[in-house]
């Protein structure tokens, strides 16, 4: 996958989802120094999203975060979610816009 101009891709954790056996959580880790908030992030998520629909681990995914906490300095440690990532497609069949509203601004726990 190419990233757009100023993106990076940091690191990939994931791990067995704890409440949903079988599943697991993907974390991207980006690295976007021009971003202010999660909101910058939501078209290259749902790019990684097409991506990883497609692979193995796609298949038993439960959720996918997606955050800029690679960045030197971050400017915010909200991310971007989705809670349900079985549950969407994430094929293009519905318009960038629609499938870029699927994410969730969240908090960290």
């Amino acid at each position: 996958m190419q990233f757009p101009v100023g993106t990076c891709l940091f690191m990939v954790n994931a791990g067995d989802t704890p409440d949903k056996p079988g599943k697991t959580y993907v974390t991207v880790h980006l690295d976007v120094a021009a971003s202010t908030s999660p909101d910058d992030l939501r078209p290259v998520a749902t790019d990684i999203a097409h991506l990883l629909k497609k692979t193995e681990i796609g298949l038993r995914t439960s959720v996918v975060d997606i955050n800029n906490w690679g960045a030197a300095k971050p400017k915010y440690q909200t991310l971007l979610t989705d809670e349900n990532f079985q549950e969407h497609p994430w094929n293009g069949a519905s318009t960038k816009a629609a499938e870029m509203a699927i994410w969730k601004i969240v908090d960290p726990e």
